[in-house]
């Protein structure tokens, strides 16, 4: 049985690199860094959720025109975050293992 936590993490983290790959992976490759170079994107389905998603983060920008470009200083963030994540989930693992390790001690004797 897992933790209800550490699925949400986990289903969170597979959304946010679908939105990498798919989203900002595009406008990377487009050059769209800025309202200047803002490119026209036509999607459907799960990529227009997946943009919605990243709009809504702040890691892409929309211009007037309906344009898409990358938030560099948004994606920046998230990354500098990201390490801080990775050792909060280890802290919780190890936590949790150590947990286990007293109960079975305390059960044996």
């Amino acid at each position: 049985m897992s933790n209800p936590a550490i699925t949400a993490a986990l289903i969170a983290a597979s959304r946010q690199q679908e939105v990498e790959e798919a989203i900002e992976g595009r406008l990377t490759k487009a050059k769209a860094t800025g309202p200047t170079s803002a490119v026209a994107l036509d999607l459907t389905g799960k990529e227009k959720e997946l943009l919605d998603q990243a709009v809504a983060e702040g890691t892409v920008k929309t211009t007037s025109d309906g344009r898409y470009y990358l938030n560099e200083r948004a994606i920046a963030d998230r990354k500098e975050g990201q390490g801080f994540m990775v050792l909060l989930i280890l802290l919780v693992a190890a936590s949790i293992m150590a947990s286990g390790i007293v109960l079975v001690k305390m059960a044996g004797n």
